[in-house]
């Protein structure tokens, strides 16, 4: 190899390793946030509560039409209902949610989705979760 060859070899290296920014000395900058959850207007409907949760795996779009229909049901009973608070929740669950893996996202939605289908639903109330 000649000695211009060897010049230009290692001109490239040196052009590739700033390049990374590894050779600056910089820190590289942090990986980017993942996108702020939407915050639909208020009542919360099941569409409304899927389009929060919307791109995390099917089972968490069930798990926030669950948590809508018992929100419903307890407003249909009489009951407070807090709209806003369900809809804080899951803003907060999709924000955790998708920094996770899928698989982990979705083993946890599952859970969640058992736990809520073992709560016993008033008959008044048979009708909800079919939106």
């Amino acid at each position: 190899m000649s000695i211009r060859t060897a010049a230009i070899v290692a001109v490239a290296v040196l052009g590739l390793a700033a390049c990374d920014g590894g050779g600056t000395g910089r820190p590289l900058p942090p990986p980017p946030a993942p996108p702020v959850p939407p915050s639909p207007d208020l009542p919360l409907t099941g569409v409304k509560a899927r389009e929060i949760i919307n791109g995390l795996p099917l089972n968490c779009r069930e798990m926030a039409s669950l948590k809508t229909a018992i929100l419903l049901c307890e407003e249909r009973q009489g009951r407070p209902a807090d709209h806003a608070a369900l809809r804080t929740e899951l803003r907060d669950l999709k924000w955790t949610l998708q920094a996770l893996p899928p698989e982990e996202a979705s083993a946890r939605c599952a859970a969640i989705v058992d736990e809520l289908r073992l709560m016993p639903k008033p008959q008044v109330c048979w009708d909800l979760g079919e939106d």
